[in-house]
C-alpha cells in the first residue's frame, strides 16, 4: 500500500499522467492526421493503409490513406496520413 501511495502523490506533484507510471503506452492524437505514441515496443505491420504497434500489453492498428511513419526510436513514434480507424488488440 505504500507503493501505491507514493505512485499517487508522483502522479499530483508530476502532473505526468498515469499511464507513465503504469508502462502502458501514450497515445496522443492529433485530429485524425497524426498519432504520437510514447512507449512503442515495435513494428508489428507496416504499409500505406495499415500501421500496427506493439505497445507491450496490446497492439494497436492503424487503418486509413496515405500512413507513414515520422518517426520511431525508443521514446516516441509518430504515424501520420489519413486515419480511418484504430483498433485494438
Amino acid at each position: 500500500m505504500k507503493k501505491e501511495r507514493l505512485k499517487s502523490q508522483l502522479i499530483q506533484n508530476t502532473g505526468l499522467p498515469k499511464a507513465a507510471f503504469n508502462g502502458y503506452a501514450q497515445i496522443n492524437l492529433t485530429g485524425n492526421e497524426e498519432a504520437d505514441i510514447d512507449g512503442c515496443k515495435g513494428i508489428i505491420e507496416y504499409s500505406s493503409e495499415k500501421i500496427t504497434l506493439d505497445l507491450g500489453n496490446c497492439c494497436a492498428s492503424f487503418c486509413g490513406d496515405s500512413l507513414g511513419m515520422q518517426n520511431f526510436d525508443d521514446e516516441r513514434t509518430v504515424i501520420s496520413g489519413k486515419f480511418l480507424s484504430i483498433e485494438f488488440s
